[in-house]
């Protein structure tokens, strides 16, 4: 019963990506697993309200959606930012927390993302690499 992903063809939801570098940022921060916009806000640095901006226009796209669990309420996480949603006719708690990829947001960090932070870092110990040679020779 839940919402469909929005279609559109690759090169769109590429676009909208890289339309700004913070939407790179926010995908690969959540590539591993659900986070929190608070907890991602933090680990990119930027303000909330500016992420939730970026993360609507990723909604938008279907590139990511928010994160849903089905579990006892003796199990619910405890951190704040837990929204419920109802219970099941078994006893369990239906909840949601935080944003993940979608299998389309999955496929756009597999194909760009990852390998654009990959080469940010190979960029990064090449010019450690350069100005750690220049101190040597002087």
């Amino acid at each position: 019963m839940g919402r469909k992903e929005k279609k559109k063809p690759i090169f769109e939801k590429v676009g909208l990506v890289f339309r700004n570098p913070i939407r790179a940022d926010i995908l690969k921060e959540i590539s591993e697993e659900a986070k929190r916009p608070i907890d991602i806000a933090d680990e990119i640095g930027v303000q909330k309200q500016r992420l939730n901006y970026h993360l609507n226009e990723l909604k938008k796209g279907g590139l990511v959606k928010t994160h849903q669990e089905i579990r006892k309420s003796e199990e619910l996480p405890s951190d704040r930012g837990i929204r419920i949603n109802g219970a099941t006719e078994n006893g369990k708690v239906k909840y949601s927390y935080g944003v993940e990829l979608t299998p389309n947001g999955k496929d756009i960090v597999n194909k760009f993302i990852n390998q654009l932070y990959e080469e940010k870092s190979v960029n990064k110990k090449e010019s450690e690499n350069i100005n750690k040679n220049k101190k040597e020779v002087k």
